[in-house]
């Protein structure tokens, strides 16, 4: 469990190494070992008076004084028989309501910790009943890939307490706002951390591999109590809400926002009113998308529509799909000897292009492929089919003809030259970048 925050003496800053685990559990043994014996002397000391004030307010007459000392042995040996029967009693009901209700910490306008309050945040999940708001640019917190040791468990604690969360028979709101890898204020956020080897990009990335992988595993009914949105936007704080409580974190730099200091705050303080404000304003914005419609794309067939996975790899164009059930319009568009049906693809900030499915490749032999699929959106699929322009040749393996795969200008017959969804100016740019054969390839955020 975190410590409570003070700030050392500027003197200290650099020289000061932070206490390791078993240094910080000795001194937490000896705390509560002074603690107890602090709490049974004071014990004796308030017996001993009270003794010696009922001597002299009662101050028996001579030859009492054996009678008093036996009523008094009476009632000290009542008294503890009682509090020895009655003290589990007590303790349950205590225990019962702090797990109900939290302890009288959480009640506390505002504490402080010299990093995330890992433990705190997990209780807050296992007991919520109302509302769960995660902000920040990349959250290592739910990022279970890239820890080891206590870390590693303490993330591991929270993913599952909020899929149990989601999963459990409530009315609890999970939202989630995670800054968009494309945006600039990424970019820059990005390079602080660059000397700490944090990539905001591929943070983010796997936070949404994650998400996703959870949404698709949770029942029809419960998908609609996650809300995750990517905002492009310059991030102010991280914010992780439970309830009335929440954990705040100013970004600082070379530092990610798990490992900064945090203000733990209730809601009804003004810090906390306004951080809440400012996610709902950010979650509300017209440039913030949806995570299905960042990771998904749209494939359309005739008037038909529905989104599908996708991933760019050695300058092919792929999507996967689940079963026919769940990717209706996708399977109608399978290749076929005369190279499939013409399918028009859409995907975030990139251009609309039509394209044909050359090739089916089954989910156990796509081997790097399917392992790109996983690593996107955080589940298997069934099948992965090829796609090429629509217009380029097909050759007698199934492959699309043309330089690179199928990858440069379409014939005279698909009226221009057709583009893969990353061969287009990155953060939204609508051009294609001047290169070899009117087309340079970029980056594509799918393997960002």
């Amino acid at each position: 469990m975190p410590e409570q925050y003070s700030a050392p003496p500027e003197d200290d800053l650099e020289t000061e190494a932070p206490p390791g685990l078993a240094a910080r559990i000795q001194a937490r043994l000896k705390f509560r070992q002074l603690s107890a014996v602090v709490a049974w002397s004071m014990s004796v000391t308030l017996a001993a008076v009270t003794l010696a004030i009922a001597m002299i307010w009662l101050h028996p007459a001579p030859g009492q004084w054996t009678e008093f000392f036996r009523g008094m042995a009476g009632d000290v040996g009542g008294g503890l028989l009682v509090a020895f029967f009655l003290s589990p009693v007590f303790l349950a009901i205590r225990s019962f309501a702090n797990d109900k209700f939290g302890t009288i910490a959480d009640y506390a306008p505002m504490a402080g910790y010299e990093r995330f309050p890992y433990l705190k945040f997990i209780e807050r999940l296992e007991r919520c009943d109302d509302l769960v708001r995660i902000m920040d640019t990349s959250s290592n917190v739910l990022d279970v890939t890239t820890a080891e040791g206590d870390e590693a468990d303490e993330r591991h604690r929270c993913v599952t307490a909020l899929m149990s969360l989601l999963a459990g028979d409530n009315e609890v709101r999970v939202e989630i706002l995670l800054l968009d890898p494309t945006s600039d204020a990424a970019r820059q956020r990005s390079a602080d951390l660059r000397g700490e080897g944090i990539d905001i990009s591929a943070g983010v990335g796997r936070n949404l591999a994650l998400l996703n992988g959870v949404r698709h595993r949770l029942p029809e009914g419960a998908r609609t109590k996650l809300l995750v949105k990517l905002y492009n936007a310059t991030p102010a704080c991280a914010y992780y809400r439970v309830d009335d409580r929440a954990s705040i974190a100013f970004y600082s730099l070379r530092t990610a926002s798990e490992q900064g200091a945090h203000v733990d705050v209730a809601m009804k303080e003004k810090l906390g009113k306004i951080v809440n404000d400012h996610f709902r304003d950010i979650r509300a914005d017209e440039d913030s998308v949806d995570m299905i419609d960042y990771l998904y794309g749209t494939l359309m067939v005739g008037r038909r529509k529905e989104h599908v996975a996708w991933i760019e790899h050695g300058e092919r164009l792929y999507i996967g799909l689940a079963s026919t059930r769940e990717n209706p319009v996708a399977w109608t568009a399978a290749p076929s000897a005369g190279g499939g049906v013409v399918a028009r693809l859409q995907t975030y900030r990139h251009v609309d292009a039509e394209y044909r499915a050359m090739r089916l490749l089954p989910w156990a032999e796509c081997g790097r492929l399917g392992a790109l699929m996983e690593e996107k959106y955080g589940v298997e699929f069934q099948v992965v089919f090829e796609l090429a322009a629509a217009g380029i040749g097909v050759s007698g393996d199934g492959r699309a003809e043309g330089a690179g795969g199928g990858l440069g200008e379409a014939s005279g017959d698909g009226g221009g030259t057709a583009v893969l969804p990353g061969q287009v100016v990155a953060n939204g740019g609508t051009g294609v970048a001047a290169g070899a054969a009117g087309v340079e390839l970029g980056r594509p955020v799918a393997e960002a």
